[in-house]
């Protein structure tokens, strides 16, 4: 029976380490947003990313299969309706954990020394989800991309922190 409990345990403990997160676990870091009123919103996404180069550094945090993290630094795209950030993404790991986990989450982050203190620090964090394969070609096909892109659909737009 000791044995038994032990190996539930060990399971159940095991589990819970690659449950799927939802966007309340993934983006409450830091519990409340001192950034809000200098974050972005949609429209301040569109502006920064409507001209190369992007104002702001862009990272994406994914999980990897094993559970551990994974950061990389990307370029997206915004598609023309606003309502999926693209990628353009070699065979690489954050390749598949965009399209084997269920969310990621795309840090914007532009610093501004010249600003006043409550303007110094802009962006925002984007919650993103893999639109799936079938959703990604139809995508691709309407967007007329000659190298497909990886859609990723904004779940919520966050302050930074």
């Amino acid at each position: 029976m000791k044995k038994l409990s032990i190996i539930l345990c060990a399971l159940l403990v095991g589990t819970a380490a690659f449950a799927s997160p939802d966007v309340d676990t993934i983006t409450a870091a830091s519990g409340s947003s001192y950034y809000k009123n200098s974050s972005y919103d949609l429209q301040d996404l569109k502006d920064a990313l409507g001209g190369y180069p992007y104002p702001t550094a862009i990272s994406v945090a994914t999980v990897n299969a094993d559970g551990s993290p994974n950061i990389s630094v990307v370029i997206p795209g915004l598609s023309a309706d606003g309502r999926y950030l693209t990628f353009g993404l070699a065979g690489n790991r954050t390749r598949a954990n965009f399209t084997e986990r269920d969310l990621a989450v795309v840090l914007f982050y532009e610093y501004r020394p010249e600003a006043g203190k409550s303007e110094r620090n802009k962006g925002c964090k984007v919650v993103v989800r893999y639109v799936g394969d079938y959703a990604n070609k139809r995508l691709n096909t309407e967007a007329g991309n000659e190298k497909p892109s990886l859609f990723m659909e904004i779940v919520e737009i966050l302050p930074i922190g």
